[in-house]
């Protein structure tokens, strides 16, 4: 069973760090950053990825202010172009990539050819942020509650269809999970991104849609669409009719899904742990906690080494989620 949130914070560090590698603590410490600091973001901008990889540029900025720190999309292929164009940068810590689990934990299990390792290929500065999942349905439609959706589902086998934002990510494959959990035939639908799929629930052609909160927040707050269930534990306090999923039980529904602070393995120790202190002390300040609620986004911020652990265990996760949904490598 997987850590549950409150579990991510308390995760033991258990293995040594590696050595520093490419320059002494010391030399680390006095001549870094040297140049422009690049924040690489493989999503467009506008999307919540993008606003979390402008404020860490903008953390770095201020922590800096006679470095330049610019943000660099590098979108599309499954991530994979950001991953890339990252591990061709040096790993002198001038290059920092905002990585999501389909980043660092899927894409091993569903690429045959990924041409990076995110265990092997990156070091972990924090777990930013969790991104809060909930299962919306059209707010002029006939569910107004998760059980109607079950109830439906179960009088129409095969019939009612639940969009996800993406083939394989974190929603798929919990959404396939619980589909063999509780013996439910629907069809899961793939989209790619959240608004083309939210237009198309609102526009009655899905049943209902599982999404990042943050994506769909301003739709539930205007109405057209209604969340029925939170995947987490934790209740959102805006939609509290909105039914929070039990962590523990292995028929909820639950989506676990984290934006992570990478960068290329290598790169000094120091620089890592001087970058985690930067974060950690923005994360307390004004603007990060108003975007936070704004996107209704969790921090999380584990130490650099608890970071790399619960990483490597994410990785073991999702590959027997992968191996269970039966999802052939693309």
């Amino acid at each position: 069973m997987h850590p549950s949130r409150r579990q991510i914070v308390g995760l033991a560090l258990t293995t040594c760090l590696p050595p520093v590698l490419g320059m002494s603590a010391a030399h680390a410490q006095t001549d870094w950053p040297r140049r422009t600091i690049k924040v690489v973001v493989p999503y467009p901008p506008g999307g919540t990825a993008d606003v979390m990889g402008r404020l860490v540029a903008h953390k770095l900025g201020k922590a800096f202010p006679k470095v330049s720190v610019v943000v660099e999309n590098v979108t599309g292929g499954a991530t994979v172009p950001g991953a890339l164009a990252v591990m061709r940068e040096p790993a002198d810590g001038h290059t920092v990539f905002l990585a999501s689990d389909n980043t660092l934990n899927i894409n091993r299990w569903l690429l045959k050819d990924a041409r990076y390792d995110g265990d092997r290929d990156f070091t972990p500065v924090t777990v930013l942020n969790t991104y809060p999942h909930w299962l919306i349905v059209n707010g002029q439609g006939p569910y107004k509650s998760l059980d109607d959706l079950v109830q439906a589902i179960q009088a129409r086998p095969g019939k009612v269809s639940i969009s996800v934002n993406t083939i394989g990510g974190a929603a798929y494959l919990a959404l396939d999970s619980w589909r063999r959990e509780n013996g439910l035939k629907f069809e899961i639908v793939p989209y790619r991104g959240s608004p083309p799929a939210v237009a198309d629930l609102i526009g009655g052609h899905t049943d209902a849609h599982v999404d990042v909160v943050g994506s769909s927040v301003a739709h539930a707050r205007s109405g057209r669409v209604l969340p029925v269930a939170v995947l987490q534990s934790r209740t959102l306090k805006e939609f509290p009719k909105a039914t929070a999923q039990s962590e523990q039980n292995p028929k909820a529904l639950n989506v676990q899904s984290n934006l992570s602070v990478v960068m290329r393995s290598g790169t000094p120790q120091p620089v890592i742990d001087k970058l985690y202190d930067i974060l950690k002390a923005g994360a307390k300040e004004e603007d990060f906690t108003r975007t936070m609620d704004m996107l209704c986004l969790d921090t999380v911020l584990l130490e650099p080494a608890k970071a790399k652990a619960f990483l490597q265990q994410e990785t073991r996760r999702y590959g027997a989620l992968v191996e269970k949904s039966g999802l052939e490598k693309q």
